[in-house]
């Protein structure tokens, strides 16, 4: 399901004018999408762009770290055991860094465009508690519904001036639901 969300997810960004470039990786550091787009005189946009979709979340987005577990007294990083507002907030700051902000990736945005004012947004489907989103939201990440892509690509079909790109046609399936 990754590789399907992520391609209409691409999909989406560039038919609202996204040069995009997808699964960047050094050793196991990856980044799913770094998107940028000039605004004219406003000037330039970058997006740093993770993607996580589910339609069944049995576990949380971000990972427990070492201290939760033990805390929590659980023996697996991805636990779905409930957790209280405080541990949502940790774990959701320890999974920030792993996907946004950490060195290494930043090594790899400077690596595409050199140092850049990089915004950051999640792209999710279900989420098991959505106190995790706006804990997310909170630090600073701009929460995208799958569904808002979905449908924005299943209504906006001639905005962007060419009649297909590389999941136009998963898109005129999705269409046909509706």
């Amino acid at each position: 399901m990754a590789l399907q969300a992520e391609t209409l997810v691409e999909e989406w960004l560039n038919r609202n004018g996204y040069f995009t470039i997808r699964g960047i990786r050094e050793k196991l550091n990856e980044i799913d999408f770094l998107a940028v787009k000039n605004n004219g005189d406003a000037g330039w946009e970058y997006i740093h762009c993770e993607v996580q979709v589910s339609v069944r979340p049995i576990a949380y987005i971000s990972k427990l770290t070492k201290s939760q577990m033990e805390e929590l007294g659980v023996k697996s990083k991805t636990s779905a055991k409930a957790r209280d507002s405080e541990n949502i907030k940790n774990s959701v700051k320890a999974w920030i860094e792993l996907k946004y902000t950490s060195d290494k990736k930043k090594r790899l945005r400077d690596a595409v465009v050199g140092e850049a004012n990089w915004e950051y947004w999640f792209v999710h489907g279900k989420v098991k508690d959505i106190n995790e989103l706006n804990s997310i939201r909170n630090e600073g990440v701009k929460i995208v519904p799958f569904k808002d892509i979905l449908n924005e690509l299943t209504l906006n079909t001639t905005e962007h001036g060419f009649a297909a790109a590389s999941a136009g046609d998963i898109i005129e399936l999705i269409k046909l639901l509706k």
